[in-house]
């Protein structure tokens, strides 16, 4: 059986400029930005793992990096006021319904 994949913020402060445009542009190949330093991540428990790992060697001790996950039912009650974010596109279930 696959490991479950689930919805993440990930959030970060970075306080030296070259390493804040590292993170960012990692973080841009893994998931969706919401704001400059939050993102939202689909991945496994093992996929965050090695994201964390390879932001961790790019921020140093004093910056901060927070990876939140969010559970299927808050992932979908998610809401945003002003400009509209690309939808959270869930997989669908590995079943028909009829």
């Amino acid at each position: 059986m696959p490991e479950p994949r689930h919805w993440h913020l990930v959030v970060y402060d970075v306080s030296e400029p070259k390493a804040l445009r590292k993170v960012h542009k990692v973080l841009s190949a893994w998931g969706k930005p919401v704001q400059y330093s939050v993102f939202r991540v689909r991945g496994t428990a093992r996929e965050l793992a090695r994201l964390r790992f390879e932001l961790t060697g790019l921020i140093a001790p004093t910056d901060r990096l927070m990876v939140i996950r969010l559970c299927p039912d808050c992932a979908t009650r998610v809401t945003v006021q002003g400009n509209d974010l690309t939808p959270l596109d869930l997989e669908p279930p590995p079943f028909r319904i009829v």
